[in-house]
Formats: C-alpha cells, sequence, structure tokens
C-alpha cells in the first residue's frame, strides 16, 4: 500500500476516532483491532503492508503473543486520533495511554507501541526511523512504483511532477470506491479505476471491501501453508506404508504352492520314507517333482506345517487388499485435498476438518475454544456463517428446528445458518444468505451457484464424519451470484 492509497482508505477509517478499543487479535503479523460505539475493526498487516477497515473476523488464536498481550492492555481506551506522516507511508494510532505507530517504510513492515512515558517496543524488534506528523502532503511520497506506472499509462511515459501533484489530487478528491484486479502477480485491489491493469474482477462501494479480500487470501494463505505441510507428512507415511504393503503382497502371493506342496506330500505320504531331507515323487501332472523336507518331522506334519502357511499368507493378503484399497483412496484424498489448499488456500478454515481427519497435526498444546461464527443482520434476521468445520458442526448442533440451514451445493465452504425465531423468511433475506453461502465456499466469483436450503430439523450430522459434513433429509435449491462480497 502506497502513500496515497493509505490516506484514502484513513479517510474511510476515521469515523472509528472516538470509538473504544473492544479486542486486539494477532493472526501471523496482522493485527485486528476492534472497537465499539461505534462498532468497526481495523486491520494493521505489517506483513502485506496495509491498513483498512475490515469485517473480517478470522478465527484467532487462543492464547495471544506476547507482542499482542502489550496492545491489550489498551482495551477500553477511546481512538483519540488517526494520523499519517504527510503522504508518507507511517500511521499513527493515538489512545489515551499510548500510541501505535504502523510503518510500512522497510521492506518488512513493522508496528510500534509506544506508552506515553514508558518504553518503546516493536512487532519485529526494530526501531523507528525518524517521523514528522506536522509535515505537509508531498505527492512525491504518495506515488510509489505501482501509483507511478499508473499516472503513466494515463499521463504518458514521462509525467512532470505537476502533472503527478494533479493525478494524486485527483485520486485524493475523489468518492470512495473499490476495484479488485486479478494480475500475473496476483490480485491487486486500488483505491480508483486502474485501466493499466484491465478490466476489474470486482468493484465495490469502499476501498476496504477491495482490500478484505486480499487479507482474506493472506490469512488462508497461512493456515493453507500448515494445512498442506500437515498433507505432505501424511501423504508420505500413507505411501510408504503402501510400498510395505506392496512388498508382503510379493512373498504373500506364493501360498497356492505351498498348499500344493501339502497335498502332493498327502497324496505321495506312502512314497515318502521317515527322515527323508529330499525326496522325488510323481506330480499332479505326472513329472517327477522334488520335495525338500525336514528330516525331524514326519510328512504328515510337514504337510499340516505348510497348509497353515499357505492360510496365514492367504488371510495376509486377502486384509492387505482391503487395507490397500483404504490406502489407495486417503492418497487421492489427500492428493486432492492439497491441490484444492494450493489453489484455493482462502478455503482452509471450511475444509480444516477434512485435514485433520486425514492427517493430524501433532501438537501437545490445549486446543483452542471455538470462536462465535461470524454474525450480521439483514432485514431484522441474524445470519450466522461458520469460519471452520468445528464452527459449522457447531452451527448444526445450536441450530434450533425452524432456523435455515444453507450451504453451497456439492462445494466445501460454510454452513449458514437464520436465526428465524419462528418468522417465515422474507426472500430477500433468503437469498442474502444463499450469497454469503456461495461466497464463503469452493464456488466463490461463479456467476451462478446452487444452494442448498432446508429447516435445520431436517440436517443430520452421522456419526464418525468429519467436521463440517453433514446429512439432509430434505432439500430445496436456490441459484444465487457468487460473487457477491459480504
Amino acid at each position: 500500500m502506497e502513500g496515497v492509497e493509505l490516506r484514502k482508505a484513513l479517510e474511510e477509517a476515521r469515523p472509528l476516532v472516538g470509538a473504544r478499543l473492544s479486542k486486539v487479535h494477532q493472526i501471523g503479523d496482522v493485527f485486528l483491532l476492534r472497537f465499539y460505539r461505534p462498532s468497526g475493526a481495523l486491520a494493521l498487516d505489517s506483513g502485506g503492508k496495509a491498513f483498512h477497515l475490515t469485517a473480517l473476523r478470522p478465527v484467532a488464536p487462543n492464547v495471544p503473543p506476547p507482542f499482542c498481550g502489550r496492545l491489550r492492555t489498551l482495551a477500553g481506551q477511546p481512538l483519540v486520533a488517526l494520523d499519517q506522516a504527510g503522504l508518507d507511508r507511517v500511521l499513527r494510532l493515538r489512545f489515551l495511554e499510548a500510541d501505535l505507530v504502523l510503518d510500512l517504510r522497510p521492506r518488512q513492515g513493522d508496528l510500534f507501541f509506544l506508552p506515553h512515558g514508558g518504553t518503546a517496543t516493536s512487532f519485529r524488534g526494530g526501531e523507528l526511523r525518524p517521523v514528522d506528523f506536522t509535515v505537509a502532503d508531498d505527492p512525491s511520497r504518495g506515488l510509489g512504483p505501482h501509483l507511478r506506472r499508473a499516472a503513466a499509462a494515463l499521463l504518458g511515459p514521462a509525467p512532470s511532477p505537476e502533472e503527478l501533484a494533479t493525478f494524486t489530487a485527483d485520486i485524493l478528491a475523489r468518492a470512495p470506491a473499490g476495484y479488485l484486479y486479478e494480475t500475473p502477480n496476483g490480485a491487486v485491489a486500488s483505491a480508483f479505476a486502474r485501466p493499466d491493469l484491465g478490466a476489474p474482477r470486482a468493484t465495490f462501494p469502499s476501498f476496504w471491501q477491495a482490500l478484505d479480500p486480499l487479507l482474506e487470501r493472506r490469512l488462508g494463505a497461512e493456515t493453507a501453508r500448515d494445512q498442506i505441510t500437515q498433507v505432505e507428512r501424511a501423504l508420505g507415511r500413507r505411501e510408504r506404508a503402501l510400498a510395505a504393503l506392496t512388498a508382503a503382497e510379493t512373498g504373500a502371493g506364493n501360498w497356492p504352492e505351498l498348499q500344493g506342496r501339502a497335498d502332493l506330500i498327502l497324496t505321495r505320504i506312502a512314497d515318502i520314507p521317515r527322515g527323508a531331507a529330499e525326496v522325488v515323487v510323481e506330480g499332479f501332472d505326472g513329472q517327477p517333482v522334488t520335495l525338500s523336507l525336514n528330516p525331524a518331522l514326519a510328512p504328515a506334519a510337514q504337510a499340516g506345517g505348510l497348509y497353515a502357511k499357505a492360510r496365514k499368507l492367504r488371510r495376509r493378503l486377502e486384509h492387505n487388499t482391503a487395507r490397500r484399497r483404504k490406502l489407495e483412496a486417503e492418497i487421492r484424498k489427500l492428493s486432492e485435498l492439497r491441490e484444492l489448499l494450493s489453489r484455493q488456500p482462502d478455503l482452509a478454515p471450511y475444509i480444516q476438518g477434512e485435514t485433520e481427519t486425514l492427517a493430524p497435526a501433532r501438537t501437545t498444546t490445549k486446543p483452542s475454544p471455538r470462536p462465535q461464527p461470524r454474525e450480521i443482520v439483514v432485514e431484522g434476521f441474524a445470519i450466522c456463517i461458520g469460519r471452520s468445520g468445528q464452527e459449522n458442526d457447531r452451527l448444526v448442533r445450536v441450530a434450533r428446528p425452524t432456523d435455515v440451514w444453507l450451504h453451497a451445493r456439492g462445494s466445501p465452504g460454510a454452513h449458514v445458518v437464520i436465526r428465524t425465531d419462528g418468522r417465515a423468511v422474507p426472500r430477500p433475506v433468503l437469498e442474502r444468505a444463499a450469497e454469503l453461502a456461495a461466497w464463503h465456499s469452493r464456488a466463490r466469483g461463479e456467476r451462478k451457484v446452487p444452494v442448498s436450503y432446508t429447516e435445520a430439523r431436517y440436517v443430520r450430522k452421522p456419526k464418525g464424519v468429519p467436521p463440517g459434513m453433514v446429512k439432509l433429509l430434505r432439500e430445496e435449491v436456490i441459484v444465487v451470484a457468487g460473487d457477491k462480497n459480504p
């Protein structure tokens, strides 16, 4: 995020000045600050070098990291001011007892906690370079390489300083808007139209709404990386088990030969002298066959031993066949999960149950408590959205019989529940809930997404299935667009 973009994001966040800090969560190098009176949330993304309002509610760690714990000491304090150092990439959040400074100038952005009269600390352990929050706006600082390319595409290859200043002033004077582009280097959010990036994939009434999908991808990517590591370890274990099974099957495949030798011994037992180590007898095909024997055992006892060994190898082979089918099915499923996580990392929270079932993480830490699902209100109806397989299960478990359950048909994704309180659900509310189910699924972005819906009384959770999987006794389908951002 460059200086001009940071200014546009700051303008959208100004309504939170005066709100009181409620909670602080840290997920990787992203800090989420939640406020009340008025309610809202800010994302301070030092790694992705971004700052903006956010509607995301990702699952946060149970135990906050140390630096996050320091920020939580500001809980209950009002946000006094939001300042930017001119058009530089430095932002200050002022509270009664401390300041937070988000510095996006270094190669890796940093967040500083500056208590009034205390010792300053930073997220990455760096030092805050000199910064002046009273300096006047300077277009040369507000335009980085990306925005300069946008200016060159509009004004020509070498715009003058005066043209750049006019270009900057025009951007800052525009009404809030958001544009999301897909480029060869990844998705790009912009506060204004960028013809140099082609046609936008989606447009939004606010800049932060275009930034939220990028943040969601980043947060999902971190979860997906962990899950991919788990999946690859599980794949390795199953592939080694399959190789060992193949080797065992090679040895077990000769059980008919052992049984045939036992049959021949009993058939020719009269021709086999006791105590012989080797004997030549007529085979079942009339040809001579040489039998190697144990001189210490009677021929009948040797035949019995061969029968027992043949039965054991045959049972092992039958068991191995079933085991092979199970391993091959799990390898296929794990390979599909790895491909899906690589292609759509933002789905990681929704398929976490499948991942943990096939590839459980090795950890000794206590599991995090289940966070509350995301909830929004449409026309007086609360709509709850699960953010993981466990949350999906919890939504089904606590739903009342007449609540309406929705899920993108045939796609991994969030369970959505409309709290009806016994009321009939208006069509616009049902359509909005279906759009949310489509957006929070693998079908996101598609023009038409079929969404299953039914009353919660007809949703069943079979025993033993992975988190998030259910069975429907009745089902209706509504088709909505999959590109409606919540």
